[in-house]
């Protein structure tokens, strides 16, 4: 086992998502521990965004999106990167090439703007996988990343929501198409039930059109909670 002095005092650094060498220090955040490749691929969401569903947009001001499909069960996402093609690289190698270890760079990026936004929930969530879809990819990459944000923010995690049918892949779908798939697809944990009544945060990897993430919230106001958000490392 390494000596904990070697892990902090070894130079080179060492980039968190692709492994080139760095010259930030160790104790510096995640964003400048990346290699000038990384910084250079990703976009960090900068204002002015949708208030709601935290798009880069030329105003402060809620989307297109947002204006003809506002959820009343969501009331807000944030997201830190924009979803550009070397974004959704980094996603596929996430989750389908078993690059698990991802998480803990992406949830430290997710905290970091979750914090930054002024946004406190008091418990965190996440997107739940079908059981079948869980044993062919063997992980939840929304369990791991809420996993880390919840550690770094000091929060607690419960997995409370469960995906009752498995639905087909999304990404080739419109809102409309997305929003029929998903329609009942999510339920509460049985045990679940009496703790609802708190500010809910849900994690997830991506959001595109917000669907999936809209029907938890639903899911999760309909079960008592006060108040519920997202926070998503792509947008």
């Amino acid at each position: 086992m390494s000596r904990w002095w070697e892990k902090w005092f070894a130079a080179p650094g060492l980039c968190p998502l692709c492994g080139s060498v760095h010259s930030a220090s160790v104790w510096a955040g995640v964003w400048d521990r990346l290699c000038s490749s990384c910084q250079a691929g990703l976009h960090l969401i900068q204002p002015p965004c949708c208030p709601l569903c935290g798009r880069s947009w030329p105003v402060a001001s809620l989307c297109g999106d947002c204006l003809r499909h506002r959820s009343r069960d969501l009331e807000r996402n944030v997201g830190v990167i924009r979803y550009t093609s070397f974004a959704k690289e980094w996603i596929r190698l996430f989750k389908y090439r078993g690059q698990e270890g991802l998480a803990e760079p992406l949830g430290e990026m997710m905290a970091e703007a979750l914090f930054a936004s002024g946004m406190r929930p008091e418990a965190v969530t996440y997107v739940p996988l079908h059981p079948d879809r869980m044993r062919q990819r063997g992980f939840n990459q929304s369990e791991l990343l809420a996993r880390e944000v919840a550690h770094r923010l000091h929060l607690p995690l419960r997995s409370v929501l469960e995906r009752t049918r498995p639905t087909p892949p999304q990404s080739r779908r419109n809102r409309w198409e997305r929003m029929n798939a998903l329609v009942g697809a999510f339920r509460l944990q049985p045990f679940c039930a009496e703790t609802m009544d708190k500010k809910w945060l849900i994690v997830d990897d991506v959001y595109t059109t917000g669907s999936t993430l809209t029907e938890c919230a639903k899911t999760l106001k309909t079960a008592g909670a006060k108040q519920v958000c997202s926070l998503t490392w792509a947008r």
